[in-house]
């Protein structure tokens, strides 16, 4: 009996002795999740808002199908120019892209957008006045106006700031109202009466675009813009056609500025993965 106490105590002072020589069971931390740094890499689709102003130049070649000779309807003399500049209106449309993210900072992207337009504005002719004693008129208005268009951008994280550049896109319609004559022939009211000229015309322009911009990916598939456009267009010859029949040809020259703020949804966007 003395024997086998001896014995267990032997064994409980050895794994005693063990459990000392191992110590205390080390602590191991949880791994802690780490946000990717944002990618513009992917596709978006987006609308926007904003407001913008035009510039419109017409000027008198003296063409006119009814006179073989130099005949003016807007000016005193061929080359004559009256500038119509129009009041500030209010965009709205739609956009959508595809953006490419490279040495880890830069940013490539090809968009298309196309907006809505109140654009318009009206000017008196300087050279001439009107029937009964009224002004003469000249009037533009912008209906829509859309582009395509290539960007590059610098990125900080979910912040870019960029240039845009392109091919612009207008639907324009004018008019002439109350003039004498139009392209060199009065407009008849009936017999032996005569009355105000008027003339409207429409026109799709073909131009460029350039701008520059800041866009800000507030949440994973979410990002908001501000930018600035300006759209050129060269000179168009565009008919007039009075009632009496003459073609008045007037070639106008138009320039839009526009600035806009949107939002995008972007497809895809970082995930949070574990860093060990």
């Amino acid at each position: 009996m003395k024997k086998l106490l001896l014995a267990t105590s032997a064994l409980i002072i050895a794994s005693s002795a063990q459990a000392a020589d191992l110590g205390a069971r080390p602590y191991t931390k949880a791994p802690v999740a780490a946000a990717v740094p944002f990618s513009w890499t992917g596709c978006y689709v987006g609308g926007h808002i904003g407001g913008g102003a035009s510039r419109t130049g017409f000027t008198d070649p003296a063409i006119a199908s009814a006179n073989p000779a130099p005949v003016t309807t807007i000016g005193l003399l061929p080359g004559d120019r009256i500038a119509v500049n129009g009041d500030v209106g209010v965009v709205g449309g739609v956009q959508v892209g595809c953006d490419y993210q490279f040495s880890n900072n830069w940013v490539i992207g090809l968009a298309g957008d196309f907006s809505g337009t109140d654009l318009h504005g009206v000017a008196n002719d300087p050279f001439f006045a009107g029937k009964s004693g009224n002004p003469a008129t000249l009037s533009s208005r912008t209906d829509w106006v859309a582009s395509v268009t290539g960007r590059v951008g610098y990125t900080w994280d979910r912040f870019l700031v960029y240039g845009k550049g392109g091919v612009g896109f207008a639907h324009d319609r004018y008019s002439l109202n109350n003039f004498v004559d139009i392209g060199g022939a009065i407009c008849p009211t009936g017999v032996f009466a005569f009355g105000p000229c008027n003339a409207s015309a429409s026109t799709d322009r073909v131009g460029w675009v350039a701008g520059a911009g800041f866009e800000w990916a507030f949440a994973p598939n979410w990002s908001a813009l501000v930018e600035y456009n300006h759209y050129g267009f060269d000179s168009k010859r565009v008919a007039f056609v009075n009632p009496a029949g003459s073609t008045a040809f007037i070639d106008i020259k138009q320039d839009i500025d526009i600035v806009k703020v949107g939002i995008n949804y972007r497809f895809g966007g970082s995930a949070i993965v574990a860093k060990y």
